[in-house]
């Protein structure tokens, strides 16, 4: 029988390379939409899917079971909060140096995670986080001298703010999948609670919705793209440990690097990102065998 840890390790990389494709499609939706309007979009599609699939796995009674808190906690920070600073962020910053510094909130998870949910950090995965973060901050600092720097020191604050909230919705997500081992539900109430979150603060604004053009459908097919990542993240945590998945799904700039590289030609690749590339491989593989 196959490990869960590696069955766990493996959705989180395929989480990762869902999260580096968004990125990627975000940049592109931003040139036709506005962030807050983008991130509306974008939730509400992930929110309708889900809906769309409900009557294939939801039991409502579960829906007011304490686990369910958890959930809904995780919703109001993530995706709402964290999509609209880490959209923000790529519009600023670009997404590169946003995924790169978004790399912290393997931090902040671990540390919830040994306070609140009782897991135990191996030398091995200490050292492989820290790998990890450090390779990722690497090739962050390598792409940010190749591109314009032309935006205010504040704006580092963008992905950091991002990370924080990635970091503590780990370990919501996983107290909740403890008591309710359901992803999908998980991932139907995260973006639910969001969607409410972004549509009532759309209301207090009284902003009006921009007239329709291509940035609906980009975001919308952020939207498709998250939700899947979601529920993976969802299905990684219900199997495996927070200070495995979280180390592994914030490997999403190799990806987003990769795929400017190969796919959008956006990116160039030197020997010094491929060294850091490789580093982070190896953190992942501490990690991994812990």
């Amino acid at each position: 029988m196959i490990d869960p840890v590696f069955i766990a390790a493996a959705i989180a990389i395929a989480v990762s390379i869902n999260f580096g494709i968004a990125s990627h499609i975000q940049h592109i939706a931003l040139d036709h939409m506005d962030v807050s309007t983008g991130t509306l979009v974008n939730v509400a599609t992930s929110a309708a899917i889900f809906w769309a699939l409900s009557p294939f796995f939801l039991v409502p009674e579960t829906l007011v079971t304490p686990p369910v808190a958890y959930f809904a906690a995780a919703g109001l920070i993530v995706p709402a909060v964290s999509i609209t600073f880490s959209t923000l962020s790529v519009k600023t910053i670009g997404p590169g140096l946003t995924a790169g510094l978004a790399a912290t909130s393997p931090i902040f998870a671990m540390a919830i995670a040994v306070l609140f949910l009782g897991e135990t950090v191996t030398a091995p995965i200490l050292t492989g986080t820290l790998v990890v973060m450090f390779g990722i901050m690497l090739i962050a600092a390598f792409r940010s001298r190749q591109t314009s720097s032309n935006w205010p020191l504040w704006a580092l604050l963008l992905p950091l703010v991002a990370a924080l909230t990635r970091g503590i919705s780990h370990p919501l997500l996983k107290l909740g999948l403890t008591g309710l081992p359901s992803p999908l539900t998980a991932a139907l109430v995260t973006s639910t609670v969001s969607l409410i979150v972004l549509s009532l603060l759309r209301l207090v604004s009284r902003r009006a919705l921009p007239a329709w053009n291509r940035g609906y459908l980009w975001f919308a097919l952020c939207g498709v793209i998250n939700g899947a990542g979601i529920l993976g993240l969802g299905i990684a945590l219900d199997i495996g440990d927070v200070i495995v998945v979280s180390p592994l799904v914030a490997t999403t700039p190799v990806f987003t690097l990769l795929m400017g590289y190969a796919i959008f030609r956006r990116e160039t690749i030197t020997w010094s990102t491929v060294a850091a590339i490789g580093l982070i491989f190896c953190g992942c593989l501490l990690i991994i065998l812990r």
